[in-house]
């Protein structure tokens, strides 16, 4: 395999479609600690280890923004037109010793151009699988890990709940934690959060026995919004949904989600990336500040005869002391082949990395689900 960059890294917008030098085949893992969900908005994130950035980390490109959340932390670049949160650099210790690491966000991943056209018959999942899921217990109640896998290869995935356990000896142990967790009783409202805490959302309901319908996407505008091949939204009227802002005493006070985002809408949450992917009709937000991608929002979409609102379902497990999946809250959905838009996988060539799988696994946890009930 003998071109010097068979892979490159798009985000949303395209403004940044960035070729990676490396060796073929690589692997990912799935993460699901705390940091890296409420990073990227998704119920778990997937990485793709480098050698280097494929960029000077002294001068990146100019169509980035950088955030890096203390003095001795990794830096993470996420585009600065539309949000994607698309490579990172961060320290491990090994025998004693700091050591820098560098990843890609493998949802933004695909085959170069020039590589595709040496090699027409290859398909990422051919070059790129899935070796592990780690920090499950960081979700509390197992969070996805019930369903998220890959057996595409001849090894099967192990699971971690942290790295001071053994792996777990089978996805059915990951699973384990969903079935025993016990979520809050009388709950009317549930709060979310990015990384930096510089965007806050709460949901609210009259009734604790309320439920908004939750349900993953394996779209290519989800996938590259996130860099995460599977995403998950919770679907409520946006008179139910609001952003939760601080006054200048430092009170919290509630902000009305705006039914249009115009320019003065955007003006008024100026810590914020906005992206337009189809002008008019659908927008997309993120924080500024972290890129973690916090909301889709189609105009026009109603339920319950009201304004749709679909904030990612991630957020809402930046409290790691009460679960990520919020059964309680959530009533999680599945259409009738399972993932919404796995098609999208399937013609990207991408299926077997991670969508095929969940495409049963999670079809069959919600089926679960129901005779739990």
């Amino acid at each position: 395999m003998s071109n010097s960059a068979p892979l490159q890294a798009t985000c949303l917008c395209r403004a940044n479609v960035i070729q990676i030098p490396t060796n073929l085949p690589i692997t990912a893992h799935v993460c699901h600690c705390t940091t890296c969900r409420t990073s990227h908005g998704t119920l778990f994130a997937m990485h793709s280890d480098l050698d280097a950035l494929p960029f000077s980390e002294d001068s990146p490109p100019s169509t980035f923004r950088i955030y890096k959340s203390s003095p001795t932390s990794g830096k993470a670049y996420f585009c600065d037109t539309c949000g994607t949160y698309m490579f990172a650099s961060y320290f491990y210790m090994r025998e004693g010793t700091r050591h820098e690491g560098f990843c890609v966000s493998t949802g933004c991943v695909s085959l170069s151009d020039s590589y595709k056209s040496e090699n027409p018959t290859v398909k990422l999942e051919d070059v790129l699988s899935i070796d592990f899921h780690c920090i499950i217990k960081d979700t509390i109640d197992g969070g996805a890990a019930s369903w998220a896998g890959d057996w595409s290869k001849e090894t099967q995935v192990h699971f971690h709940g942290n790295w001071e356990e053994p792996p777990m000896p089978a996805q059915d142990d990951a699973a384990e934690l969903s079935r025993k967790h016990v979520y809050p009783t009388g709950r009317k409202e549930l709060d979310g959060w990015c990384r930096c805490k510089g965007v806050k959302v709460r949901i609210t309901r009259e009734d604790e026995a309320k439920k908004y319908q939750a349900a993953v996407c394996a779209c290519d505008s989800c996938r590259l919004g996130t860099g995460t091949d599977v995403v998950a939204y919770a679907w409520m009227p946006r008179d139910h949904a609001f952003f939760v802002t601080k006054s200048e005493s430092g009170a919290e006070e509630l902000k009305e989600w705006p039914a249009v985002w115009d320019d003065a809408a955007k003006a008024s949450f100026g810590n914020m990336i906005f992206y337009e992917s189809t002008p008019g009709k659908v927008v997309w937000g993120a924080c500024g500040t972290c890129g973690a991608r916090v909301f889709y929002q189609r105009y026009g979409r109603k339920v319950d005869g009201q304004d749709l609102v679909e904030p990612l379902a991630a957020l809402f497990g930046a409290d790691d002391t009460q679960g990520i999946m919020h059964l309680d809250f959530f009533d999680w959905i599945v259409s009738e082949d399972g993932v919404s838009w796995a098609e999208d996988a399937e013609k990207e060539g991408r299926a077997g990395i991670m969508t095929r799988n969940v495409n049963v696994m999670y079809k069959k946890w919600v089926e679960g689900l129901k005779s739990r009930a």
